[in-house]
């Protein structure tokens, strides 16, 4: 009896058939594996996730243009001068309509930390920033710091001189602290006279920047001037309130440094 070749089974239908249903008689589903679909869903939020990011690092400069003048508006009169925000980037901003030129990268810093002392101690209706031929030009309201023909230092106001400081601290600006009142009449034991109260507010508010944040007596000049410099009239009480001020004026003259 011939022999006859035995060809080997083909098995491979078998060995698919075990694969998809792993023992268990269940059927194999169609399509990629269900992990694909969750890994799928982790690439798409990454993908929105650094999508939002770079949305965050860039600027708008409409929006730009339309924040600069809401803190104009908010910090001042038409020359108040214009905040920088910072956006990771070193960006030159305007100065405004009557100031040519270009501000250092120094000033445009010392702008934008004014600023942001100003509205983090929510003061845009009792402080306003404005470039002067001396400087930078911080005016506080006597009311935020004193209370009415006194020179001590209210405690609620010292949030805000503490953030005035640390300015001074990073600043190599002279800084010229003058306290101003209005026009009426003062008599009393200590104060004499606006002069003496106007030259008290001054020393009292660099006293606190020597004793209490020990800056340099150097950096600092304190200065009176009673009624003598007004910017609103004194023939209204809201005029009179806007001259009752401190001014803190980071010298903008070159070498006028301590």
């Amino acid at each position: 009896m011939a022999d006859q070749a035995i060809e080997p089974e083909d098995t491979s239908e078998v060995t698919a058939s075990a694969e998809c249903d792993g023992g268990g008689g269940d059927e194999c589903e169609a399509g990629a594996p269900k992990w694909v679909v969750t890994f799928g869903d982790m690439m798409s939020l990454l993908l929105c996730f650094f999508v939002i990011l770079l949305s965050f690092s860039t600027m708008d400069v409409v929006r730009f243009r339309s924040l600069v003048g809401s803190l104009k508006s908010a910090l001042g009169s038409k020359d108040a001068i214009a905040a920088k925000v910072i956006t990771g980037k070193t960006t030159a901003v305007s100065l405004g309509e009557n100031q040519p030129g270009r501000q250092s990268m120094a000033e445009e810093e010392l702008e934008h930390e004014l600023v942001t002392a100003v509205l983090k101690e929510g003061m845009t209706g009792e402080a306003t920033l404005n470039r002067t031929d001396r400087g930078l030009v911080l005016r506080v309201r006597g009311n935020v710091l004193f209370e009415t023909g006194s020179a001590n230092i209210l405690p609620q106001s010292m949030r805000l001189l503490r953030r005035v400081a640390w300015i001074c601290r990073r600043f190599t600006r002279k800084v010229y602290i003058e306290g101003h009142t209005d026009n009426l009449p003062l008599r009393s034991e200590q104060y004499p006279s606006n002069w003496e109260l106007s030259s008290a507010r001054a020393s009292a508010v660099v006293r606190y920047m020597l004793d209490m944040e020990l800056l340099p007596p150097e950096k600092f000049v304190a200065s009176g001037f009673a009624a003598t410099v007004p910017i609103a009239s004194n023939t209204t009480a809201r005029g009179r309130e806007k001259n009752r001020r401190v001014e803190f004026i980071f010298s903008g003259y070159p070498g006028d440094e301590p």
